[in-house]
């Protein structure tokens, strides 16, 4: 048995996040356990030493902290990135002390994020068409790539004479002062902050002339935005085959990171690119093929407050574009199993207690890693929350406002619960972090209990060991694809893209081509994230090509040069083995990653063609001119409005008239969600694309033309015109309807644009009609007083088919 283990009760939320995720350690004194805790972080038995899981490089904790409204973020010390937020990197022993001194400020972290990659098509964009047709090329428009960084040597970024298109380059390094009042706004020399160098667009050319100009070592920026805004190569040929959305533009690209990204250099970063346009007189959009499954889900974690605060209806000329997520995939063990995911949900009973089974199937051996879980409730709900493991690391039952600890020789654990004001959960919300880390039997029983009355929607995320690797990483036992939308892409005002199967066949650098046979054309990737965010909106706003695209290769990541895996292929056709580089610079990956540059270099054109274009402007003449995916598309949720069509974005700018007749045949309507709650403050939201009998956007149609006719449910929102081709409605279930369907149809003229059923329920478990279990999650008698830690069993799970979740953008 390990020593003893000792909880704590009442202790800083913010040090329960932080410290509680550490390794190991001696055991807290029960005097001062938080700050004892703290100061064994990253330390443990001389056999277990593991860097703190929410560590940057040089071993801090990226803090981002809001001010009081109107106050200077520099009075605290902190480095302004975004309205009312600083930032700060602090030693893990030194967050305790902080938050001490400075009770009035809102202190909060979270695990890196990640870019959006999962380990397009001209066809289906008509972005050449679109470019042939207007003279639009992105020129006087800066694309921003915020991610991995970008081969500033790569043809596709250099104009015909060879000089570079990157105006400005920031990048995670040492400062080298050859900006030195830009390297100071962006704290890149400020012990406090990540370490940074910028470059501009002559520093750059000096270093390509050398042979020596920056590079891309993770590859992931560099394929991105050559999707956005690469020319092709018009220094190597007359005649460029892989041409971004928008080739001429400019580019900023910010690069705090080469793998996990931190909420404070996400904002700094969107900051730096923000602030080079401006200072070059010009438009901007940025692209963030980024995101993880912690927070909210709501769009009130502080990094998407930050980043819609840079965007609006006050900041013309702005956009903020990013990937929807990869984690829409579901997993099936071969015993029947699962579906294994990232998100599940469930209603919680006042007459027992609810279990949520987490596993890591296929997993042998031990695990070194840690595991988060993310909780959000519904407005009145009262939950308390305990953790069961993994192994011995158990939590009782924590009611609202209160967090506890856990610590012994191999795992530390937190629960916080409904707290606020300290960094514990955004203000605007309800909700509960559970987190252990450590080291633990990969086998371990893992399970998050629920007592009270509510409804709880709840995500999983990892960081190192726990997650796909050894076995599928920690999942919930029976998940949802809905849900799934990774943040920061849940924030209504962000712009967010799922992704679309546009193709299933590549030339091959070695001869030939390769060839994925049984993909559906213009359908949902199976892996691409769905909606609804946690309070019903629709998401992703549209979707884009995003599966086996081809685009620019950094040279430090060629598989025929060097051991990185980005376009490492496992299986190749017979006599290649490099079936994933198409050609001497350019090379094949998936994921909503490269679904979102195409829409932010469509951005970039429209930007050109109208500077003062507002986000919420762009987005609406987008989704208006989406066209319909013609694939299975069996989860509709992840589809949103439909798929980025630049040919039906031309009919709306060039002037032309636009017809006033529509056709049921070639109009489509979108929900989403996949159930109705009996609950009137929880509509569900629809969109209502028009077109003509040819396929036009239809300007606007007669009055009373349109009907949204819904039994078994009420109208939360009528039919509203949004934009020419576009509409909008929600409805509402009634209260005491649950074990009921509703029936929502949209009609043109009486006629039909289809009929769907919704299931009224609690929970979608319910709505399944599977009562027993909620989410993968037993339903057990209340609690024995004096019990709450006791051992419950999972059965095994053996024989499983691991599908390779995704890892990458």
């Amino acid at each position: 048995m390990r020593e003893a283990r000792r909880l704590w009760s009442r202790a800083s939320a913010l040090a329960v996040l932080a410290s509680s995720l550490a390794v190991g350690g001696s055991i807290a004194r029960a005097e001062v356990p938080t700050m004892r805790l703290a100061s064994h972080l990253g330390h443990a038995r001389a056999s277990v030493v593991m860097p703190h899981p929410l560590a940057d490089p040089e071993g801090r904790i990226p803090l981002l902290v809001r001010v009081p409204i109107g106050r200077d973020p520099r009075a605290w010390g902190l480095l302004p990135i975004a309205e009312d937020l600083g930032a700060l990197h602090l030693a893990p022993s030194a967050i305790d002390a902080f938050a001490a001194v400075h009770p009035e400020l809102t202190v909060s972290v979270a695990p890196p994020r990640r870019t959006q990659l999962d380990f397009a098509s001209e066809n289906w964009t008509h972005a050449s068409a679109f470019r042939e047709a207007t003279g639009l090329d992105g020129q006087g428009v800066v694309v921003g790539i915020l991610d991995t960084g970008v081969d500033a040597m790569h043809p596709d970024f250099r104009d015909a004479n060879g000089k570079s298109r990157i105006a400005w380059l920031l990048r995670r390094e040492p400062p080298l002062g050859r900006h030195p009042e830009l390297e100071a706004r962006y704290g890149c020399n400020d012990p406090a902050q990540s370490p940074c160098a910028v470059y501009s667009a002559a520093d750059l050319d000096e270093l390509i002339e050398k042979g020596g100009a920056p590079s891309d070592r993770n590859g992931h920026g560099t394929h991105v935005a050559g999707i956005a805004a690469g020319n092709g190569g018009v220094l190597a040929s007359t005649s460029p085959r892989h041409v971004g959305v928008a080739p001429r533009a400019t580019l900023v690209v910010a690069a705090p990171s080469s793998s996990g990204f931190s909420d404070p250099d996400i904002l700094n970063a969107a900051r730096f690119i923000f602030d080079r346009a401006d200072e070059l007189g010009m438009p901007a959009v940025v692209n963030a093929s980024l995101g993880s499954e912690f927070g909210p889900h709501d769009g009130t974690s502080e990094l998407e407050r930050g980043l819609a605060a840079m965007v609006g209806d006050d900041h013309p000329g702005r956009a903020i574009v990013v990937a929807a997520g990869n984690d829409g995939a579901l997993y099936r063990g071969e015993d029947g199993g699962g579906p294994f995911g990232v998100y599940t949900e469930v209603s919680v009973s006042a007459f027992g207690v609810t279990r949520v089974p987490i596993v890591n199937p296929g997993a042998k051996g031990t695990t070194s890693g840690a595991g988060f879980v993310w909780i959000t409730f519904d407005p009145d709900d009262r939950v308390a929350v305990a953790l069961e493991g993994p192994a011995d690391a158990s939590i009782r039952f924590v009611e609202p406002g209160d967090d506890v600890g856990y610590s012994d020789d191999e795992l530390r654990a937190g629960v916080i619960n409904d707290q606020r004001g300290a960094g514990r959960i955004p203000e605007g919300s309800r909700g509960a972090i559970v987190s252990w880390s450590g080291q633990w039997p990969a086998d371990a029983s893992i399970a998050v209990l629920l007592r009270g009355e509510g409804h709880a929607r709840m995500w999983v995320s990892t960081t190192g060991g726990a997650g796909y690797g050894n076995g599928l990483g920690l999942s919930f036992a029976r998940a949802r694809k809905s849900g799934t939308i990774a943040v920061p892409a849940t924030h209504p005002e962000l712009i967010a893209v799922g992704c679309s199967v546009n193709r299933r066949a590549w030339p091959m650098v070695e001869g030939g081509v390769a060839v994925i046979a049984d993909l559906t054309l213009d359908d949902v990737c199976s892996f691409s994230a769905a909606g609804p965010n946690a309070n019903g909106a629709m998401k992703p706003d549209l979707l884009a090509p995003g599966m086996n695209v081809v685009s620019s290769m950094s040279r430090d990541v060629d598989p025929r040069t060097t051991d990185a895996d980005i376009f490492a292929a496992p299986v190749c056709p017979a006599g290649t083995s490099y079936c994933y580089v198409s050609d001497e610079t350019h090379a094949v990956t998936s994921g909503t990653s490269m679904s979102a540059p195409h829409v932010a270099g469509a951005i970039a054109l429209l930007l050109q063609k109208d500077p003062s274009l507002t986000q919420r402007k762009l987005l609406d003449l987008l989704q208006s001119s989406v066209a319909r995916p013609t694939g299975a598309a069996p989860f509709q949720v992840a589809a949103g409005p439909g798929r980025l069509d630049l040919r039906g974005t031309l009919e709306r700018i060039d002037g032309r008239a636009l017809p006033e007749v529509a056709s049921a045949a070639t109009s489509w309507f979108n929900l989403s969600a996949d159930y109705l709650r009996p609950d009137a403050s929880q509509p569900v939201r629809g969109v209502v694309e028009l077109r003509s009998a040819d396929g036009q956007l239809v300007g606007s149609v007669a009055e009373g033309s349109l009907d949204l006719v819904v039994r078994g449910a009420r109208i939360a929102e009528p039919l509203t015109r949004i934009a020419p081709g576009l509409w909008r409605f929600a409805v509402a279930g009634e209260p005491g309807t649950s074990g009921t369907t509703a029936r929502i149809e949209v009609r043109y003229r009486g006629e039909s644009l289809g009929a769907r059923s919704l299931p009224v329920a609690t929970d979608p478990w319910a709505a399944d009609g599977r009562l027993q279990a909620a989410g993968g999650c037993a339903v057990m008698r209340a609690e024995v007083p004096g019990q709450a830690d006791r051992a419950l069993v999972i059965v095994a799970l053996v024989g499983l088919a691991i599908g390779r979740r995704s890892r990458r953008s």
